[in-house]
């Protein structure tokens, strides 16, 4: 008898069957990825829950809310918030014209029980920052009015009268004139004006050549406005929460900025800051939408995804003061050790920028101070140069100076163009003229 098994017996040619110990091929999953925001491949209804929440501790400065763990959190989700002159409340104070209402916050913190998902400093600074891509008519039509943000240009035209007041005043077309050359620009708050005389270089605003602010944008009307969650946390403008697969609390922690110091608002050019702003804590809320797909859906997505993991952006703060003489020769380690570290943002801000003497109270960055006049040959800029050490390697092989430059690599890094003129920009140009409350444009916005 032939003990050989078929294994034992088979030729070089011979092909042995093995289907039985293959494991079967997985179906592909059909449930799409209901954190992503926009767009998901899937035809299917979607119920939206929206819950205005008032926050567990509140005080002048913090404030935290606690989120239920239901449904997906929508990004868009707000922060709604105003504040009130304690003292002097005809005063005409506003929220600083570059960031509006995000003044008010200085830290801003997620956490899943004690742990923290994701945190910004110095959040109305890194607002500045992020406000510079924000369009100018998206200013005008909606920041104005949701945000406080109004930085927002416009062309000043020729006027052929001075007096535009008068009744009797002929405008630029009666006379003969074209009304289409406009030599200046300046902020724009929701109303078109000529500013300027026809018959001059446009040295002197005409007295509508100062742009003043609605009485709902001013402090002392206790605005409410709003902030979207996206803004305080830049990791959900490309994915949302689960937070009906979180086993822990989520809660959402703010810190306002310092109640005493003169930035939280702005008081009108030639006005003395005498006063503290207060915010309301019954007109601060979270309003939250929760997304609902259909429950198998989400189901089937929780199971298939237990251990969720994913990418995201995360900034760092690494701030310092100096004085003029340290500033010099500067070397400053920002951190980032054992991350994919592919932006730097870097801002010189003077902290006597207060909401006093300027529009932007001390939101902003300040460049070499400049020493420019029309048509002469003496005027002169101040520069700043800088480079970036990464990974032992600078990142420039030689240090940058150019203003121009520097304006290059921000749009390169951000893909976009910030909506500035050079004048605000780098101090360059010499375009700026007319008022915001008051504040002459060429002095308050320049470099």
């Amino acid at each position: 008898m032939d003990s050989s098994t078929q294994v034992d017996t088979m030729t070089a040619d011979a092909t042995p069957d093995t289907s039985y110990t293959s494991a079967p091929t997985p179906a592909p999953s059909n449930v799409p990825n209901l954190l992503r925001v926009g767009t998901i491949p899937d035809n299917t209804a979607i119920d939206i829950e929206t819950d205005i929440l008032d926050s567990v501790v509140f005080n002048q400065t913090f404030c935290r809310f606690q989120l239920q763990n239901k449904g997906i959190l929508h990004s868009n989700s707000k922060i709604s918030i105003s504040a009130s002159i304690t003292s002097a409340s005809s005063t005409r104070a506003f929220f600083p014209a570059n960031v509006g209402v995000h003044s008010l916050i200085d830290r801003a913190v997620l956490k899943a029980g004690t742990k923290t998902l994701c945190e910004v400093e110095d959040f109305a600074h890194f607002s500045a920052y992020q406000s510079l891509f924000i369009s100018g008519e998206h200013n005008k039509e909606r920041e104005a009015y949701t945000t406080a943000r109004v930085m927002n240009h416009q062309p000043f035209f020729m006027n052929a009268c001075k007096t535009g007041n008068d009744p009797d005043s002929l405008n630029a077309s009666l006379l003969g004139q074209q009304n289409a050359s406009a030599l200046y620009k300046g902020l724009q708050v929701d109303r078109e004006l000529d500013c300027f005389s026809g018959d001059t270089e446009f040295a002197n605003p005409e007295q509508f050549g100062n742009y003043a602010l609605n009485p709902f944008q001013m402090v002392g009307y206790n605005p409410q406005f709003q902030i979207n969650l996206s803004d305080l946390f830049p990791f959900l403008k490309t994915s949302q929460l689960p937070l009906y697969m979180m086993k822990e609390p989520v809660s959402l922690e703010l810190f306002w900025t310092n109640r005493n110091a003169s930035n939280r608002v702005c008081a009108e050019a030639n006005t003395t800051y005498d006063f503290n702003v207060d915010i309301i804590q019954t007109k601060t809320q979270m309003i939250a939408d929760y997304i609902y797909y259909p429950q198998e859906m989400m189901e089937a997505y929780a199971r298939q995804n237990q251990a969720l993991q994913f990418a995201y952006v995360d900034y760092r703060l690494a701030k310092r003061t100096i004085t003029e003489v340290s500033g010099r020769n500067l070397i400053l380690n920002i951190g980032g050790a054992g991350r994919i570290c592919n932006k730097v943002v870097q801002m010189l801000t003077l902290d006597t920028d207060s909401g006093d003497v300027s529009p932007l109270a001390n939101f902003n960055s300040t460049g070499p101070a400049p020493n420019l006049t029309l048509e002469d040959i003496t005027s002169s800029n101040g520069s700043l140069t800088y480079n970036l050490r990464y990974n032992d390697h600078f990142l420039f092989p030689v240090d940058v100076n150019n203003s121009a430059r520097h304006f290059h690599n921000i749009v390169q890094t951000e893909g976009k163009v910030p909506f500035v003129v050079r004048q605000e920009y780098a101090g360059e140009g010499l375009v700026l003229s007319g008022a915001f409350e008051n504040y002459a444009n060429e002095t308050a916005l320049t470099n």
